[in-house]
């Protein structure tokens, strides 16, 4: 299977009609998840980090407060990481620890690379996404494409011409099921399909006039959620690889 155009990916009525009347200041900057303050101060200290966790409950808008300094600062950029963890992963703590540690071990390495990450994630969405995921593997073990990308994310500090969007299995669900993005994988994207993403939205952006990539985003993932729950009891297809986007394609 080759890469599906973006011409042949939509944005459906129903997502278009939904986003036109969408309140930024809620669903965007207001969306708050309640993260596990305790565990993280915890978690962080037994590795030797400061506890620059926001609070008890995070959302999107006291990130983007953090992005500032991300680009020039180490210790801004891991700020910018924890908090976009915690958010991410809410009281599902899931591999964060391993995060940790990974990061703990060459903090200054890492650290680099996320600075890097968000200085490009500004005007470079291939070239952010290809820093921490160089030859389709993490440079950042544990921290892969779906918590990566809330941090290029982020690092944008609510601009809304900021072209890096959460990619995670939930919106790629909407994209390949709702939006027709056959060619999209569910995981494991390649750099090049990350600045796919970026330019559809961009393109859906301009084309219904929604304002900022964003809000597409959130409303690909509630989507996602959907047609995840949708489809949970019916049987699963035997599954091949198409090179090109490493996408698994029914057989």
């Amino acid at each position: 299977m080759t890469a599906t155009p973006l011409t042949d990916i939509h944005l459906p009525m129903l997502g278009t009609t939904q986003l036109r009347s969408v309140d930024v200041a809620e669903w965007i900057y207001g969306h708050a998840i309640p993260a596990d303050r305790r565990w993280w101060t915890q978690a962080l200290a037994a590795h030797g980090f400061a506890d620059t966790l926001i609070g008890d409950t995070i959302c999107r808008a006291d990130i983007f407060a953090l992005a500032d300094a991300a680009p020039s600062d180490p210790q801004a950029a891991l700020t910018l990481l924890w908090n976009s963890l915690a958010w991410g992963s809410g009281d599902k703590l899931r591999n964060n620890r391993a995060r940790i540690a990974s990061i703990a071990a060459d903090r200054d390495g890492a650290a680099a690379v996320l600075q890097q990450a968000a200085a490009l994630s500004r005007t470079d969405p291939q070239g952010a996404y290809h820093l921490l995921y160089p030859r389709n593997r993490t440079a950042i073990c544990n921290l892969g494409p779906a918590f990566f990308t809330k941090y290029l994310y982020f690092a944008g500090g609510g601009d809304p011409c900021h072209p890096c969007c959460i990619l995670d299995e939930n919106v790629a669900l909407a994209l390949q099921k709702t939006c027709g993005w056959k060619s999209l994988p569910l995981r494991g994207w390649l750099a090049s399909a990350y600045q796919r993403y970026a330019t559809l939205l961009g393109l859906w952006v301009d084309e219904h006039s929604l304002g900022r990539p964003d809000v597409i985003e959130r409303w690909l993932f509630e989507e996602g959620k959907r047609v995840r729950n949708d489809t949970a009891s019916k049987p699963v297809r035997s599954m091949r690889y198409a090179p090109d986007e490493k996408q698994l394609v029914p057989e």
